[in-house]
Order: structure tokens, then sequence, then C-alpha cells
């Protein structure tokens, strides 16, 4: 009974999240906003929701919502530990993943929920989209994902989260925020990345089931490789759109 609650609760606050981007959203596009400023205005009323439910979580529990999270991440740690230990990983393995966990799950929280309202935002920038076009005809098309360009300058901030993880020591507080920053943008450039192969498929021409089936693959193989490709097309602009059709470019 208690399972079937919690996924009711869970079903329930999923719906309120995907309604709330999505009434964002269309009002964006009822205005006739740019594609990527749709996409921000879905992300950024998530994340306000989010920051409203923090504080309001903050001051109704006794303890305070950080050391509910730290209990949270460590749960969820111990079960990866027994998983591992199920693998046959060592003691010295086990403890360079706990390393790798603290620093980019637990210390990367705030990037991980940022990159999920972004997601967010861009999925309800299509449902929108694909919902309006049936009802008025002051919605244009969405973009295609294929074309979205991550904006160039953006990989500043990719930069700025190294220099802060070489410049200061391990733990402090800017090696935190330098923390987040690479999730954030690696985040970000993978998606890019994707873009990019979407835009490759779509002109070789593969069966829908085919890219699902390599989309899978990819990430779970050569993520880091995808978001390579996200970066490099900020010098090599490997689908040569850029320039060719700046009206439909767009952020992920």
């Amino acid at each position: 009974m208690d399972v079937a609650l919690d996924l009711f609760i869970k079903l329930v606050l999923l719906l309120v999240l995907v309604g709330l981007t999505c009434l964002a959203a269309s009002w964006a596009l009822l205005r006739g906003l740019k594609p990527r400023v749709v996409v921000l205005a879905g992300a950024v009323t998530l994340a306000l929701f989010f920051i409203g439910l923090f504080f309001l979580m903050q001051s109704s529990l006794d303890q305070g919502l950080v050391p509910t999270f730290q209990k949270y991440f460590d749960k969820a740690w111990n079960h990866q530990t027994q998983w591992l230990s199920g693998q046959g990983a060592s003691a010295d393995r086990i403890g360079m993943f706990k390393e790798v966990y603290e620093k980019y799950v637990v210390q990367s929280f705030p990037a991980w929920v940022a990159l999920n309202c972004l997601v967010m935002g861009l999925l309800a920038y299509y449902l929108s989209s694909a919902i309006l076009l049936r009802v008025t005809p002051k919605v244009s098309k969405a973009v295609a994902f294929r074309e979205w360009i991550v904006p160039e300058p953006l990989v500043f901030g990719l930069i700025a989260g190294a220099i802060l993880k070489l410049v200061f020591r391990e733990n402090s507080l800017m090696d935190i925020v330098g923390n987040n920053l690479l999730v954030f943008f690696v985040g970000l450039y993978t998606l890019g990345g994707l873009s990019i192969i979407s835009f490759f498929f779509h002109k070789w021409r593969l069966p829908s089931a085919l890219r699902i089936l390599s989309y899978l693959v990819l990430l779970n193989l050569i993520f880091e490789t995808i978001c390579c490709f996200g970066v490099l097309d900020v010098w090599f602009d490997f689908r040569k759109i850029k320039t060719a059709a700046p009206q439909s470019t767009a952020t992920t």
C-alpha cells in the first residue's frame, strides 16, 4: 500500500511539473518568442518551482533539507556499493567510484537540477508546440532537434569550470562550483552532440527504430565523445548550418 501511495504521489508531482513547464512554454509560444526563449521560459519556471519547494521543505523539516538529501544519497550509494561488490569490484575501485559520486552527484546536485529543468523546458517546447499548432495559427512549427545549436559564448562556462578545478583546492567552495559548472555544461554539450548526431541520422535516412537504438548505445558507451562533438561544433560547425539558416538555430 505504501509503495502504491508513493508511486501515486510521484505521478502527481510529475504531472504538476510537466503542467507548469508546458504552461510557461505555451505562454512564450503565444507571445511569438524565439525557440531558445521558449525553452528557457519553461526551464526557469521549473527552476523557480524547485527553489520555492526547497525553501518550503527547509522551513518545515526539523533537521533541514541538506541532511535529508545527504541521507538519501548515502542510501543510494549503499545500494550501489552492494552492486559493485557483487560485480567483484575491489575496495580501491569502489573508493574511486565513491569519490566521483561525491563530487559529481552529491556536490553537483544543483547542476543536475538545472540540467533537468533545461531538458524539461526543451520537451515542453515540443509538446506545447504540437498542441498549439492544432489550435491557433499564431504558433510556428517547432525547430527540429537536429537544428539546435548551443550558443558559442556558453563554451566559456565549461572553460570556467575546468579553471576552477585546476586553481582551487579540492572540496573548497570554488572547487564545488567548478564541479557544478562541469556537470551542467558537459550535459549541455552532450545534448548539442546528440543534435549533431540526429542531423546526420536524418541526412542518412536511418529508420526511426534504428535511430533510437543508436542513441541508447551511444549514450551508454561513448557519451564523452558525443560531448566532444558538441564542444568542437563551436569551431568546426559540423552541420554547416550556423550561417546557412540563422533563423532556425536555438540553444539546447
